[in-house]
């Protein structure tokens, strides 16, 4: 491992004379495009031709190669791996994506010892943008969405509530940072239920919300297969008819709604994006969306349309040259309007300072769509503040 990285920093450091006006630039996208969590690297691709297509493939002088890698699914080794390929062999001087943190941290001796950038499109844990001054996070923490989560929950005026997350990190941190939000503001969390990630039968948890009685559930299963099997079930089994209010995340994504039906109606859920959100910047990007790909656009679609926004920024910084402690001081409190609302990168964390929407399921000229209900303005991340 060792001498892989050695290497790695060799030819880094070897890279980083290329010639300022060469005519290609390259960066590296690593993401998982087959498997169980295939849809994120497949819409992460669509939101980057879409940005690419809107500018021309262009930075300046430099035409911006993306070069896309597969490394479908819950792989650290094979992340490591594809990192040092893209830094030593193809010479990216930048790299993004990923939707699992343990993938994201298999980068990071990587990325520290070639000095490489990485633009974290995707990863829930607090912690991941301290393991090195090269990662800047484009998406969101667990507590970014979970903390005003609770406090929309203290809000409504629900004083009990269980928190229902998947076992690992980023259940973990969904489960705090509601609980935190929640009970600062005079909840009290009476049950936490940790649901295996591989679970397909949800019936037991289910079980276990209903004995315990509460009057919401604060819950979070990762975006894909999983998440709809456990809303459907939600609903099917009658937690909501009984009065057990469901509050989450990015479950209820606008293109799974009609398989989950009617009876996710009512269901909230705490975002920096909506894809129905009522801007200019959204409306043009939305329709852009639309008239390419002919649906509409998702969150993980705008992770890598931004993704892509920071990435040419960093590059217009060095003029295409790889200096990766120059690409992270560019982006250092850059400030955009994107489709998700005003945004800015902090300079301390390298994480984003945006609006949180709180949404809630609505049918409308018969189309389930997430409605825009509050804002909580330019928040900052919460995990970097009380921990």
């Amino acid at each position: 491992m060792k001498t892989l990285i050695a290497a790695c920093m060799m030819a880094a450091l070897g890279l980083s004379s290329v010639a300022a006006h060469a005519d290609e630039v390259k960066v590296g996208i690593v993401a998982s495009m087959t498997g169980p969590f295939g849809i994120w690297g497949k819409e992460y691709q669509e939101g980057i031709e879409l940005f690419l297509e809107q500018n021309g493939n262009k930075v300046g002088e430099h035409t911006v190669s993306v070069l896309y890698r597969d490394v479908g699914g819950q792989n650290p080794a094979r992340a490591r791996q594809l990192a040092q390929d893209l830094v030593v062999r193809d010479g990216v001087v930048a790299m993004g994506g990923h939707e699992l943190t343990p993938n994201v941290l298999a980068v990071t001796d990587v990325i520290n010892q070639a000095k490489v950038p990485f633009v974290v499109f995707n990863t829930g844990t607090g912690n991941v943008t301290d393991q090195s001054p090269f990662f800047v996070r484009i998406g969101f923490t667990q507590w970014a969405d979970y903390y005003p989560l609770g406090k929309w929950a203290a809000a409504q005026g629900y004083k009990r509530c269980v928190a229902v997350a998947a076992d690992f990190a980023p259940g973990h941190d969904a489960i705090a940072g509601a609980s935190k939000g929640f009970v600062d503001d005079g909840g009290e969390i009476i049950d936490e239920i940790l649901i295996p990630v591989d679970a397909t039968d949800f019936s037991p948890y289910l079980q276990r919300i209903r004995d315990a009685s509460p009057e919401c559930a604060l819950s979070f299963i990762p975006y894909g297969p999983s998440a709809v099997s456990f809303v459907k079930a939600y609903v099917d089994r009658g937690l909501l008819r009984a009065g057990i209010k469901l509050l989450n995340q990015q479950e209820v994504s606008e293109p799974d709604l009609p398989a989950m039906g009617d009876g996710t109606v009512g269901i909230e859920s705490a975002m920096p994006y909506a894809p129905y959100l009522d801007t200019p910047e959204n409306k043009a990007f939305v329709d852009a969306f639309k008239a390419k790909y002919g649906r509409m656009p998702t969150a993980i679609h705008l992770l890598g349309y931004d993704g892509m926004r920071v990435m040419f920024e960093m590059i217009k910084a060095t003029d295409g040259k790889r200096d990766g402690e120059k690409m992270m001081e560019a982006i250092k409190g850059f400030s955009w309007q994107s489709p998700r609302g005003p945004v800015t990168i902090e300079p301390d964390t390298r994480e984003l300072t945006q609006n949180i929407y709180i949404r809630q399921v609505v049918k409308e000229d018969g189309v389930l769509f997430n409605k825009v209900i509050h804002t909580y303005e330019q928040m900052k991340e919460p995990w970097h503040i009380y921990n």
